[in-house]
Order: structure tokens, then sequence, then C-alpha cells
């Protein structure tokens, strides 16, 4: 596992459980949805979903494992929302899409640095 650290800071007190819970839907219908394709991630998802590493307040300090893991979900979150007929309140909405994004732009700069794997 590589020692680079990506920060973020969530902004809202609904955006770490959101991502909790994102993860916890996921790990629950991996098996009928096949979220992700390797132990580690389902290892990352475990450890981030019931463990401290999303706290509520504070930064989050991720190896781009743990974000390649969330943006798997965040992907696989979005593609089910927009499939879905149920409609979320727009501010809670748009607190949720914010910090999916940053998630994203993080895991983006990662790949972008060059420290991804094939």
């Amino acid at each position: 596992m590589s020692a680079d650290v990506f920060v973020i800071e969530p902004m809202w007190a609904v955006q770490a459980p959101h991502l909790r819970c994102t993860l916890k839907r996921a790990l629950a219908l991996q098996s009928a949805h096949n979220v992700w394709s390797g132990t580690e991630h389902i290892n990352n998802a475990v450890a981030m979903a019931y463990g401290d590493q999303l706290p509520d307040s504070g930064r989050w300090e991720m190896t781009r494992s743990q974000l390649h893991t969330l943006k798997i979900a965040i992907e696989w979150r979005r593609a089910r929302r927009a499939a879905s007929d149920r409609k979320t309140a727009a501010d809670i909405l748009e607190h949720w899409a914010e910090i999916e994004d940053e998630v994203l732009a993080a895991y983006a700069v990662a790949n972008e640095a060059g420290l991804y794997w094939i």
C-alpha cells in the first residue's frame, strides 16, 4: 500500500453519514450487484463504513485504495439514484453531491499524478 495520503474535509454534517450509508448499502448488495471486484475494496468499505475512518467532523486522511473504493461506491449509488423514482430534497442532495464530487476529484488527482495501477 502506498504512503500517499489524500485529505478531504467535509463541510456539512450529512456528508460523512451519507458516505457511510453508501458503503453499507453497497456492502449489503455486493453479492447481488457485484459493486466491487476485489476483496481489497470490500475490506476498505467495511473499515470505512463501520470504523472511525470517516468521522462526522474533522478531516479524512485516505489512501488511494480507499479513494478508489469510495469512487466505485459513489458511482454505483449515483446510478441507482438516477434509476430510482424517489426524490431527495434538493438541499440534502446538494450536500451529498458536494462530498461525492470532492472524493471523485481527489481520486482524479491521484490518477493524474500517476498514482494509479493497472
